[in-house]
């Protein structure tokens, strides 16, 4: 099966094309609260 072929297969997920970058967004917030609270543990 050619390459172009095989991506036509995968066209359904592009439906949840927002959903890595909302992914990456929740990581980050809570890196920062994670970061956030080991800052408030230490200065305890």
């Amino acid at each position: 099966m050619e390459r172009s072929e095989r991506a036509k297969q995968f066209m359904p997920f592009d439906a949840l094309a927002g959903l890595q970058e909302a992914l990456r967004e929740k990581e980050k917030e809570a890196e920062e609260e994670r970061e956030t609270d080991e800052g408030q543990s230490e200065e305890d």
